[in-house]
Parts: structure tokens; C-alpha cells; sequence
């Protein structure tokens, strides 16, 4: 089994971003929900113009951990794990010659002894692209990727797995996934058929299907690229703070309407603290385990 590094990309592409005023009812509405989330950790008087946001601290289901801890104790008897830590990207090669590229703070856990007569099954938590080989003889037995949400089971493909907060996002690139919840959503369904081009997102009690996505950006995360579009600053902070490791405080509420799109290069946090800084025209000061926003006088 090969551990390499991620592939790499010289130089970085052109910033291009655009920002979008969002009305004031918008604002009160992000401000309710990122108040809520971190209304259990305040200990004393908080002013309203300081803000935690603290997006991916959303506890996911208990039930869902239950069933989701009984294998990944399984690390204990016989499994081998992959971890990769705040910034860092791993490409790993697997018995079968599949390859999997792991995001930054992810875990993936694979069998210690690979059986090819049986069907080839791993566990992740985090972010992963995964390109399948296809398995000669044995009828082509699946490949199955669990989460704490769903399992994907495939034959071969490229598809990309991101468990980020409470959702759980699956974007297939190539070939055919049968994607199956853990529990039943809402619309009564608990399998899905994904074509190329087709993203499912899961969220506690509720799927979303869209089709048609970009495949070609669905991974790109590898070479250090970020895409953005139309992006809220919960989801830039709940993007932060999964995989970097900084909590993002917002010390003007302004801030909370900006919304920006477009693409950047940035390797570690200080080149996507730059970056945002400018595109935002904010100030961002680092401290501690902390990106301090605020607007520039």
C-alpha cells in the first residue's frame, strides 16, 4: 500500500470575486440561526457585536454516532487508518490500485487484510476523492464507502464524498453510485441512483438531488484550489474551521451580508486569510486558534 502527496500546482490563479449586498431580513435570519448554535457555549454577557460562529460544532444525531461507533471500533481488531491534519492533503493507494485523495482533517480506515473475493469496503470521515478500479473476476464486487449518514456503493467511478457540519455531500464524476441514507428522509426514499453529474446532499431528515454540477470542480480542493459561488460567511466559516482548524469570530455584523464568488489558490490559512481579506475588503487578524473579522477603518 503507496502513501504519496497529493499532485501540486506552481504559482496560483487569478482572484476573481464579486460582492453581493444580501437585504437586511437575510442578515437577521443568518444572525438568528448562528446564534442559536452557539447559544450553549456562551458562559457570560456577550455583546451582539461579537459573534462566534462556530458552524461545524452542530452535534449530529446520536442515533446516527450509535450505529457508526460499533464499526469504527473496529479499528481495534484488525483495521489500518489514514489521518490527515489541519491543511494537509494525502493521497493513498489502496491493494486494489484504487486511489484516494484525503481533505484536510479526514480519517479513512480500510480492512488490514484486503480480501479480493470480497467486496472492498472502507469508513470515512471528512472529505475524500475516490477513483475506483474495477475489479477483475468476482463479478466486479462493489466498493462500499461508509459514513455516520450514508453508504455509496459503487463498481467503478470517480466520485467525491464531503461530510462538512451536520450535511453530507456525494458528487459523482464518473460511472454509476447507489447512494443509501442510514435512516429514512423525508420524501420516504432511502436509495439513490446517481448518474454523472448528479450531487445528493444530506441533511438531518432531508435530501437534496441537482444534477448537472460542474465535475470538474468537485475535487480540485487536491491542488489547493477553493471555488465559491454566491458563498455565504457561514459556509466560509464552517470551511475554515473544518479544515484548518480556526474558529472564525465576526466582530461587525456587516460583515454577515457579504457574499462572494469566484476562485482562489491558497495552500495553508494564512494565503486564504490574505485572499479573503482583499476580495472582502475586511481586516483578518489571527490569533491564537481564531480569525478575527472586522471592518477596515
Amino acid at each position: 500500500m503507496e502513501d504519496q502527496s497529493a499532485p501540486q500546482e506552481s504559482g496560483s490563479s487569478p482572484i476573481r470575486f464579486r460582492r453581493k449586498h444580501v437585504p437586511e431580513e437575510q442578515t437577521a435570519a443568518s444572525w438568528q440561526r448562528i446564534e442559536s448554535r452557539i447559544a450553549g457555549k456562551r458562559t457570560g454577557a456577550v455583546t451582539r457585536r461579537i459573534l462566534r460562529i462556530a458552524a461545524a460544532a452542530v452535534a449530529l444525531p446520536l442515533l446516527a454516532w450509535a450505529s457508526y461507533n460499533i464499526y469504527c471500533h473496529l479499528v481495534d481488531s484488525g483495521m489500518k487508518e489514514y489521518h490527515t491534519a489541519y491543511g494537509e492533503i494525502r493521497q493513498v493507494m489502496l491493494p486494489d490500485s484504487s486511489i484516494v485523495y484525503l481533505n484536510a482533517n479526514s480519517t479513512l480506515r480500510i480492512p488490514a487484510e484486503w480480501k479480493t473475493e470480497e467486496s472492498r469496503t472502507v469508513w470515512l470521515e471528512g472529505e475524500a476523492y475516490f477513483e475506483i478500479t474495477k475489479k477483475p473476476g468476482a463479478g466486479n464486487a462493489q466498493f462500499i464507502v461508509h459514513t455516520d449518514k450514508i453508504d455509496v456503493a459503487v463498481l467503478g467511478t470517480k466520485f467525491n464524498v464531503n461530510m462538512l457540519g451536520s450535511r453530507t455531500t456525494v458528487s459523482l464524476k464518473e460511472g454509476k453510485v447507489q447512494l443509501t441514507a442510514r435512516e429514512e428522509i423525508a420524501d420516504g426514499r432511502k436509495v439513490y441512483m446517481m448518474k454523472p453529474g448528479d450531487e445528493v446532499l444530506v441533511e438531518k431528515d432531508r435530501a437534496q438531488i441537482r444534477e448537472a454540477v460542474n465535475t470538474d470542480l468537485i475535487a480540485d480542493w487536491r491542488n489547493h484550489r477553493y471555488h465559491f459561488d454566491n458563498t455565504s460567511m457561514e459556509e466560509i466559516s464552517s470551511l475554515i474551521l473544518s479544515k484548518f482548524g480556526y474558529e472564525v469570530v465576526i466582530k461587525d455584523p456587516e460583515i454577515l451580508q457579504r457574499r462572494i464568488s469566484g476562485d482562489l489558490y491558497a495552500e495553508d490559512i494564512s494565503q486564504l486569510s490574505w485572499a479573503l481579506s482583499v476580495t472582502m475588503n475586511i481586516h483578518i487578524e489571527k490569533k491564537d486558534q481564531q480569525l478575527l473579522f472586522s471592518l477596515k477603518e
